[in-house]
């Protein structure tokens, strides 16, 4: 039988769609070097590098609950949110993103990884 931390984990990605995510945050840092951020599409990266930390923290053995593995857990938990929180509706025209929290404050509080 599986564990219940094992029923709450979305599902295992396959080799193929690991390279693909690699592939994905390669090219999103390549085009961040080449001052092309504006072409990257961040919520689709944000996704991608959340699968492979969570490949990462799977295929390590690492442990959820203490140690480097309860960061690489919750810094992919992190990533999916902002994927998931960047196809929600956009906020008001009017208002600032760096106000309130919301998408704003976790892109800002995501500064150094998806820096412009």
């Amino acid at each position: 039988m599986a564990s219940e931390e094992t029923q709450n984990k979305p599902t295992e990605q396959s080799s193929s769609d690991l390279l693909a995510s690699a592939k994905l945050v390669a090219d999103a840092a390549q085009s961040t070097l080449r001052n092309e951020s504006d072409k990257v599409d961040k919520s689709k990266v944000a996704d991608a590098a959340g699968d492979l930390l969570d490949a990462a923290g799977k295929y390590g053995k690492l442990d959820e609950q203490q140690g480097i593995g309860q960061y690489v857990d919750k810094a992919a938990d992190y990533l999916h949110q902002y994927q998931d929180k960047a196809a929600a509706p956009s906020q008001p025209a009017d208002s600032k993103p760096e106000e309130g929290g919301g998408l704003g404050g976790l892109a800002n509080l995501a500064g150094g990884f998806f820096k412009k």
